[in-house]
């Protein structure tokens, strides 16, 4: 066996680098094993092919062990922000609208939660701390940029006329550093801030597991429970220059919590899993039931940053996993399609507000449940389209996009198993 990897050896050290790459997407292609095996003895040691090496491997990765409930996790946690934002206009006239409304408050604590889930799976260490703040900036940071232009754009679209142009723009930097050029991008603000903490978090999990859990779950806890509270006028924060919603420590136990997830997925997958859906579904509702209470004597409706809030979407995520652990046996296509929507939520998430905006022109969906139920339908299939169309363009990534190749969109086709 040595003789043959020595003359391996001096075979790829004169055969060119494209004879060379040629042979890593094979190795690539063929047995991952076999490429780690040469590249320990010397084979291979050429930086560039290495990470095209990691790349491939990272995208067969995603074909063949894809985890199929956190696709249908992220889809229903999609369609539940959507569903804020449709229902924000109607909850104070409609019954309907405002159990709506609260039913989907679990949505942007629970997107979070499943970064931080899919950030720590994906992990393998084989990235360095640069590499993994480029893909981040790519894409985070990049998109929420342009779209912060866009849409404060669109905002300011009749002011242009009369403001002055160093206005607007002190006006447009501020909002980029609140993340409040439009309702929803706040959301990316605090994605961003976590991905900086992350390697930080990472470390700190691995070596104080429950020590970072507990200061994480302290830190949200006394944030949401101090925001609640001014809400109430039961005490008064002092003034800062941005929203205290936008802070970290707001949600970063749920994003520990889905790094933790990831860190024991196969025991806490089995725990659940051997759970009844109506053993998930009684603490769901419950809490359900609290949160509902706590918004309608309190008058905070319109707040995600809340103690019944939290313990909501951690109730909610374990009753959701379990439902959609049962929904293996739907139809392929139909999760085909949600594992679809799954993959452009976060595109949806970006352009969905635009849509509803666009929509409310029509007065017909400005009127009654109807109406709203309308605007609902219309706002998906809307954002559906504008993704499928989007996504045959390389540059849609600026965009918070995801472009798919026809042969890997074909590829993913064969190799993601939804049974029959």
């Amino acid at each position: 066996m040595k003789a043959q990897i020595e003359c391996l050896r001096k075979t790829m050290t004169r055969i060119c680098k494209k004879q060379r790459l040629v042979f890593c997407l094979f190795l690539a292609g063929q047995n991952s094993h076999t490429f780690r095996y040469l590249q320990k003895n010397g084979i291979i040691i050429n930086g560039k092919l290495l990470q095209i090496y990691h790349n491939i491997e990272r995208k067969r990765r995603c074909i063949h062990t894809r985890i199929k409930e956190i696709d249908y996790l992220r889809a229903i946690s999609a369609i539940a922000v959507i569903s804020i934002h449709v229902t924000a206009g109607y909850v104070e006239t409609s019954v309907m609208a405002f159990a709506w409304n609260q039913v989907a408050r679990f949505a942007v604590p629970m997107f979070i939660l499943l970064s931080g889930l899919s950030l720590a799976l994906s992990d393998r260490g084989s990235i360095g701390k640069r590499e993994f703040f480029k893909r981040r900036f790519n894409k985070i940071l990049l998109p929420y940029l342009i779209w912060s232009i866009l849409y404060f754009t669109y905002a300011q679209r009749y002011n242009f006329g009369s403001a002055e142009p160093w206005v607007l723009l002190t006006t447009l930097g501020e909002h980029m550093v609140k993340g409040t050029a439009y309702v929803h991008l706040y959301f990316l603000v605090i994605m961003c801030q976590l991905y900086l903490i992350y390697p930080f978090l990472r470390s700190l999990l691995r070596t104080k597991t429950s020590w970072t859990l507990t200061v994480s779950f302290i830190s949200t806890l006394v944030m949401h429970m101090a925001i609640y509270l001014h809400a109430n006028q039961l005490i008064v924060l002092p003034s800062i220059k941005v929203p205290y919603v936008i802070l970290f420590p707001v949600w970063v136990f749920y994003f520990v919590l889905g790094m933790f997830v990831a860190m024991r997925f196969n025991e806490i997958s089995a725990f659940v899993g051997k759970l009844t859906l109506w053993q998930t579904f009684v603490p769901w509702l419950a809490s359900l039931i609290v949160l509902v209470v706590d918004s309608k004597w309190t008058d905070t409706f319109d707040s995600s940053a809340k103690p019944s809030t939290l313990l909501y979407t951690v109730v909610s995520g374990v009753f959701m996993y379990r439902l959609s652990t049962s929904m293996t046996g739907w139809p392929r296509k139909v999760l085909h399609s949600v594992c679809w929507f799954s993959t452009h939520s976060f595109f949806i998430y970006l352009i969905h507000p635009l849509i509803i905006s666009q929509l409310l022109r029509f007065k017909g969906l400005r009127v009654g449940d109807s109406g709203m139920v309308m605007l609902f339908i219309l706002t998906i299939a809307c954002s559906c389209v504008l993704a499928y169309i989007s996504s045959r363009f390389k540059f849609v990534h600026l965009f918070g996009g995801v472009y798919i190749r026809p042969k890997l969109r074909k590829e993913m086709d064969k190799k993601v198993d939804y049974p029959n």
